[in-house]
């Protein structure tokens, strides 16, 4: 959900507050101008305008052609009902009701949306595999590959947890319906169609593992990234990307320390409006400290505030520990694996995680975190901006050691 008021509007009406009580995740913005930018690079479900009836009428004329999600505004004045409602608006709301009632004709709003924008996960990475949720499709190599259906849902299902030994038995029940009478043999003959079909060995095996006296396990890092807003595209102004940059390596020319260096990275990351939160670690030795964080809860600041271990029960230590980008839609579905940083974020209301390790002179210095309430990982363009980002703060840690 898009909330747009000026500043500290939603919190002198209650209405921040009452939708983290229900669990609605948000993002906010001040400005028509930058209710456009956000609805253009996130997938939102609903827009909320509050605000005195210039500034209303400022978002609307801003945001109506940009996107086909619900439109609601937040108004006492039944004369602007009707100007609303022809302007293109889907429905018009009492300020002055209780924030319960407003949450409940929000959600009557939202039931009828199209449900097929919500956010989720459409792509499936790992080394050069890619597997396409939406279409059921994969390519290796950028080459299609041909899977059968039983095929397809046992390389999905595996990818979908990887790193994490399934049993045999799990597989079977998850992948045939129903499940064949001699299980065990079906499905060692599917797992070695996948690995043929994938050029991989079961010897020396890059993707699927065998493991004895258990079941198989997805060896390759997974990184589950969201569709584009391809809809979107002739609408989306990149120049604030490409510009920041230019910003950064300005900001960093005359950053006198590492922390400081850190604190601009993440306020132009901020400032794009990707993340819901975000932070800097750097790795000393066998535990990553805080350099700088955006929007992140106190409770959370405090639990790191000595550190974190270089564990790989932590997402941020895995990226750093692999050099790999770890990302996810739902860091409740990675429990098994992640379980510190589930432990760590998911109480909070975090949902999907990215982090991505940062280089400097081919060794892994740190990372960048960054965390959304909705379950919607990055898209491909967001995560080739923020490992640009890193890299230019890379280069510029080189050239002062």
């Amino acid at each position: 959900m898009l909330l747009v008021g000026r500043t500290n509007w939603w919190e002198e009406h209650g209405l921040d507050e009452a939708m983290r009580v229900a669990e609605w995740p948000f993002i906010t913005a001040d400005a028509g101008p930058r209710a456009r930018w956000l609805a253009s690079i996130r997938r939102v479900s609903l827009v909320v305008v509050g605000g005195d009836q210039e500034f209303r009428w400022q978002v609307v004329d801003a945001i109506r052609d940009l996107t086909d999600v619900p439109l609601v505004v937040l108004a006492d004045d039944a004369d602007e009902v009707v100007t609303l409602v022809t302007a293109g608006v889907d429905a018009v709301c009492p300020v002055t009701e209780p924030s319960d009632t407003t949450l409940a004709r929000l959600s009557a709003v939202f039931r009828r949306a199209d449900r097929r924008r919500d956010p989720g996960i459409r792509y499936l990475r790992a080394l050069d595999l890619q597997v396409d949720l939406w279409t059921r499709s994969c390519s290796i190599g950028g080459e299609a590959l041909a899977l059968s259906p039983t095929e397809y849902d046992l390389l999905t299902f595996l990818m979908s947890r990887p790193s994490v030994t399934l049993p045999t038995w799990t597989i079977v029940r998850r992948v045939w319906d129903p499940a064949p009478s001699d299980g065990r043999n079906a499905l060692r003959i599917i797992v070695n169609r996948v690995r043929r079909k994938l050029d991989d060995s079961a010897s020396d095996p890059r993707y699927i593992s065998s493991v004895r006296g258990s079941g198989y396990r997805f060896l390759a890092n997974v990184t589950e990234e969201a569709d584009a807003l391809t809809e979107h595209s002739l609408h989306v102004d990149t120049a604030p990307l490409l510009n920041s940059f230019g910003e950064l390596a300005a900001r960093l020319g005359v950053s006198p320390d590492d922390r400081e260096a850190a604190a601009h990275l993440v306020a132009l990351v901020d400032a794009a409006g990707v993340a819901d939160g975000l932070a800097v670690f750097r790795a000393e030795r066998r535990r990553m400290q805080l350099l700088a964080a955006a929007r992140m809860p106190d409770g959370w600041l405090q639990r790191v505030a000595d550190g974190v271990p270089l564990d790989p029960s932590f997402a941020s230590a895995q990226s750093v520990l692999s050099g790999e980008v770890v990302q996810f839609a739902d860091v409740r579905s990675v429990e098994g694996k992640f379980r510190s940083t589930a432990d760590s974020i998911a109480g909070d209301g975090f949902r999907a995680c990215h982090f991505v390790p940062i280089e400097v002179g081919g060794v892994v210095w740190g990372h960048l975190g960054v965390v959304r309430r909705s379950e919607s990982p990055l898209d491909a363009v967001t995560m080739a901006y923020l490992h640009s980002l890193c890299a230019v703060f890379g280069l510029h840690l080189k050239g002062r050691s």
